[in-house]
Order: structure tokens, then sequence, then C-alpha cells
């Protein structure tokens, strides 16, 4: 046989030992532990049962009752086109701030203990502001009274620093 010939043979032998050697090692059994970090206690765990958890009812807004004491100072409902849906809905001052609300212009500046709240009268929530050392604060609230959100969330800090008197936009204007 000529070396031309021999050539090829030792080359498939090469390739067949290479390949007995790789099989061996692939088919080989390997002793691994879970991979750290790795848990499969889920697997054995029994089915978790989720009970329903109660709702806890919202706390009415400590002011609440005394929003309802105050005078309405629009002489008939408006319809807010500032808090969506627009709704019908009567606007109350209370003693601090009802002469600054009735004369506003573009300069009034409401004094701490301001409180004007407009409230729905079909059942909607009700927004109020109250003003405590210098800063206005906002709650929307639902038809019980109850605080859906308050303090200075961003919506409606970020829409009333666009009012021109003190952060307040005050009655709808007739034409």
């Amino acid at each position: 046989m000529s070396w031309y010939h021999a050539r090829p043979l030792r080359a498939a032998r090469a390739l067949l030992f290479a390949i007995g050697l790789a099989g061996g090692v692939a088919c080989a059994e390997t002793v691994q532990g879970p991979l750290a970090g790795a848990s499969d206690a889920w697997a054995s765990a029994p089915e978790p049962t989720l009970a329903p958890t109660p709702t806890q009812p919202r706390p009415e807004w400590e002011g609440y009752r005394d929003v309802l004491r105050m005078p309405v100072v629009t002489p008939t409902p408006i319809t807010s086109r500032g808090h969506l849906p627009e709704q019908s809905v009567e606007v109350r001052a209370n003693e601090v701030a009802r002469t600054r609300y009735g004369s506003l212009v573009t300069d009034t500046v409401f004094p701490d203990g301001s409180v004007l709240a407009e409230l729905s009268r079909s059942g909607g929530n009700g927004y109020v502001m109250r003003k405590t050392g210098g800063a206005w604060n906002y709650f929307e609230l639902d038809s019980r009274g109850q605080t859906l959100a308050g303090g200075a969330p961003a919506l409606c800090a970020g829409c009333h620093a666009q009012a021109q008197s003190d952060g307040v936009f005050g009655l709808p204007r007739t034409p």
C-alpha cells in the first residue's frame, strides 16, 4: 500500500479514536448537586391555599364632618371641569378662606387653616384643599368621605401650581 493510500486510513482511525474518547466522556455519569442558590423545594411543597383577604374600610378623612358643615359658596351647583369626570358640584369654604375665595384676584394669598372643598352632588368623588405651613395639601374623598388620596400628590400639586391665585382656580367666570 502506498503512502498516499495509507494517509486516509490513519486520519479515519484518529477520528474514530477521538469520537470514542468524546463518547466516553459525554456518556459518563456526572455527579453534580443542585445549583448554588437553587431550590427544588417547590416541587414537594403542598399547593398553597389563599384565603381571601378582607378589605379594611378606609378611614373617613378627619376633616370631612367639618367640610359638610361649611357653608356652600356657589349660589347654584357648577360643573367641575378640573376633576374628571365632569360632574355637578358645590364648592364650600371654611370661615378662614370664605372672604378671600369670594373676592379672588390674581394676587390673593390664603392664610394657613384655609379649607376649600368641591363636593359632588351626584355621589361622585369630592376634593378638598387645606393650607398648612404655607403649602396646600390635597385630598380626594369618596362619596362617604373616605380618603382615596391625600397629601401633595404630584398630579394635584402640578395642576394647582398653574392657578394664578395661590393654587386656587376659583369659580367659573361668566362672560
